[in-house]
């Protein structure tokens, strides 16, 4: 069995071609803005979107349905490429124990990194991990799978999620929703640090 290449199924282009991707797609107009907002702060980037091959072997490999908005928005665009570190500058909402990120890069990845996370975070908190915090797991990215059409982006630690099942608490109650969709999340990363090491910061 031959090992699966995700970028075959990635579309890759310059900020003009990303902006074409937005303006063509169906996603929400507060979505759209959120998008063309990301694309005009990094204009000298390149920008990924991902193709239903891709998004079906991420349902296959982790056994779950992923919303549809999460799959239109990944579909529409997806993140910079080449694969890059991500610091945002704020949650839009209040009341993660992490309210300011700092300095800290998040690797933006769908999927499960093992089994017995899958097993925390699909059978006990009913949500989709797709990102955190880089070499760490202090600060994760989830949607939620229990309500599909819940848009919003939650975050947690993962200790806690750990924590939560050790004294039999619902683990839910460690989910904090910090943006109002994945586009949200998008626009507002400030920083790429790309795979040379280079930095970019945001134009605007």
């Amino acid at each position: 069995m031959t090992d699966f290449d995700e970028n075959r199924y990635r579309e890759i282009g310059d900020a003009a071609a990303a902006a074409s991707w937005v303006e063509n797609s169906s996603v929400p107009e507060e979505d759209k803005e959120a998008f063309r907002h990301f694309i005009g702060r990094f204009p000298s980037l390149r920008f990924a979107r991902e193709d239903d091959v891709l998004l079906d072997h991420y349902e296959a490999v982790d056994q779950v349905e992923l919303p549809a908005w999460f799959r239109e928005s990944r579909a529409t665009l997806a993140t910079i490429a080449p694969y890059s570190l991500l610091r945002i500058d704020a949650f839009r909402f209040d009341g993660s124990p992490r309210e300011t990120p700092g300095q800290e890069y998040y690797e933006i990845s769908p999927g499960y990194i093992n089994e017995e996370i899958r097993d925390l975070l699909l059978g006990h908190a009913r949500v989709y991990l797709f990102g955190q915090w880089f070499a760490s797991d202090r600060s994760c990215l989830a949607i939620d799978l229990e309500n599909p059409e819940d848009r919003r982006i939650f975050e947690f630690a993962l200790e806690d999620m750990y924590d939560d099942e050790a004294e039999d608490r619902p683990l839910r109650e460690s989910l904090t929703p910090v943006f109002a969709s994945y586009a949200d999340l998008l626009g507002h990363i400030v920083e790429v640090r790309l795979p040379n090491g280079d930095v970019v910061t945001a134009a605007t």
